[in-house]
């Protein structure tokens, strides 16, 4: 992969909603949508994890039946293995199936090495390593 890519920013946004800072949630919000296109991206890489950081959020949402993150953290794991039963799949693998699968609906990886001059083999070979990377830092913070 080429240069590091991190997502601090989003990761202490997502925490401070989950802690209850009402007023993050608002700025939550508006970064997902910025993250949903990532027209602000700096890299090939970065694009991709703001992509994977808004979907990740959204398949989070759908997984539980619920937007709300700070109830979301306040599931237990009874809760958590009735909707791994339910949806035939644990959340960490749901959500990272769910972001390849959207990388390869909207070809993701040819058109971002066309931007941003990679090769595409090069950006599929990474995708996945990707979108457990971004899936770890929200189920890590969310669970």
């Amino acid at each position: 992969m080429a240069d590091p890519v991190e997502f601090g920013s989003f990761y202490k946004l997502l925490q401070a909603v989950r802690d209850g800072n009402e007023e993050k949630s608002k700025e939550l919000e508006w970064m997902l949508a910025e993250y949903e296109h990532a027209k602000d991206a700096t890299s090939a890489y970065d694009e991709i994890g703001q992509i994977f950081c808004h979907h990740g959020v959204m398949e989070l949402y759908d997984y539980t039946g619920t937007d709300n993150i700070r109830y979301i953290n306040s599931l237990d794991s009874s809760v958590w293995n009735y909707l791994k039963v339910r949806m035939d799949i644990g959340l960490q693998e749901y959500m990272v199936k769910s972001m390849l699968s959207h990388a390869k609906d909207h070809k993701l990886a040819s058109k971002i090495s066309n931007k941003w001059n990679f090769k595409t083999a090069e950006i599929e070979s990474n995708l996945e390593g990707l979108a457990k990377y971004v899936t770890e830092g929200i189920v890590d913070l969310i669970t």
